[in-house]
Formats: structure tokens, C-alpha cells, sequence
């Protein structure tokens, strides 16, 4: 089972963890730190409300720090759509919605996804990739979400660091590979929303 320390990353989602206070000594019934509680506070009720599965959570992120995309929309959602007829629960995550690279992904999708792009706050973000079971994005900039996946030990796969020519099979292949190394990692029925029956909706 991999690592999933649970310090709170600095805003700008550096590379390394918070560090300890030095000679600090752990107290058992010590209230955790104020940015811990606040980190746990908004990824719980991130979780509860788009009701996010941790044991088979899998995070597209079509986001990219170079003038393109890697990668075009129709992959990621081809990539997002196998993983998910796996069983597998997909959430689309990045900034604002963008219809080059998250809505995009989304509306090219044929299977269902949690879209959380621009719904993710700051200190919600770390736990969030923590719990993940897989991280697929285009580039590992610094403070790109692939850069606290490594801090964090999330397994990943970063497009760029693969010829341009890549086809979404040979990721899913990837993917598949990497997910059945996480040891509590299991995927379920394959995902769908809640649509509410007629008489929920009045």
C-alpha cells in the first residue's frame, strides 16, 4: 500500500511537504493544526457532496501549461470512457471549465464522470489527489497537480513524457497496469451519476 501522508501542501502546491516543527514532540490528544482541520474540513465536504469513492477514484486533469494540450479532448474522454466501463469513478478536475480541456473531456465522453473542474478549493486539492487512485494529466509542471501526486505518492501518468503519437489504448493500458498495483484500490460497478426519479425532482 503506498504512502498517503496527510500534510497540508503550501498554496502553490510545492513539491516537497510541509515539514514539522523541529524537536516538536506528538501529543496524542493535541488538536491538529488549524490548516489540517481546514484541509480535511473541505475535502470531506467536497466527498459528501459529489459523493466521491476513494478505493476507486481515478482523476483526469486535461489541463496543460503549454501553449497546447498535449493531448485533444476525444483522448482523454476515450481514455476516461475504458476506465470508467472498468468500474473505475472518473472526476474531471482543473480550472474553470475550459471547453478545449475540461468540459471538453466531458462532453466527449459516452460514459458518465464527476466534473469538478473549478469545484475543487485549494485546501480541498491535496487530499483529494492523496486519495486518488490514479492521476492521468498532460505535463508535470511545478504547480501542476502532477507535481503533488509525487510529492504524495499517487500514481500518475503524465502525457508529455510520452511521444505526441500516443494512442488513448496504449494509456489505458498504463493505467490498468498501475491500478492494479494499489493494493486497496478496487474498482465497482461501472460508474454512473444519481439522476433522480421523477417524484425526488418535485
Amino acid at each position: 500500500m503506498r504512502a498517503n501522508p496527510l500534510s497540508t501542501l503550501s498554496d502553490n502546491l510545492a513539491t516537497a511537504l510541509v515539514p514539522d516543527e523541529p524537536g516538536a514532540t506528538p501529543c496524542a490528544h493535541a488538536e491538529p493544526p488549524a490548516a489540517d482541520r481546514d484541509e480535511t474540513s473541505a475535502y470531506d465536504e467536497l466527498a459528501a457532496f459529489h459523493g466521491i469513492e476513494r478505493e476507486r477514484l481515478v482523476l483526469i486533469h486535461p489541463g496543460s501549461h503549454h501553449a497546447a494540450p498535449v493531448w485533444p479532448a476525444q483522448r482523454y474522454a476515450d481514455v476516461a470512457d475504458q476506465l470508467a466501463a472498468d468500474g473505475w469513478q472518473i472526476a474531471i478536475v482543473g480550472d474553470a471549465p475550459d471547453p478545449e480541456r475540461t468540459a471538453g473531456v466531458l462532453g466527449a465522453m459516452q460514459t458518465a464522470a464527476l466534473f469538478l473542474a473549478g469545484a475543487v478549493a485549494p485546501a480541498a486539492l491535496p487530499r483529494l489527489i492523496a486519495n486518488a487512485r490514479l492521476l492521468v494529466s498532460d505535463d508535470a509542471a511545478t504547480s501542476s497537480p502532477v507535481a503533488t501526486a509525487r510529492a504524495l505518492g499517487t500514481p500518475h501518468i503524465v502525457l508529455d513524457e510520452h511521444p505526441r503519437d500516443t494512442g488513448s489504448d496504449a494509456i489505458v493500458a498504463r493505467a490498468r497496469a498501475a491500478l492494479s498495483n494499489t493494493g486497496d484500490a478496487h474498482p465497482g460497478e461501472p460508474f454512473t451519476l444519481h439522476m433522480p426519479a421523477p417524484h425526488e425532482s418535485v
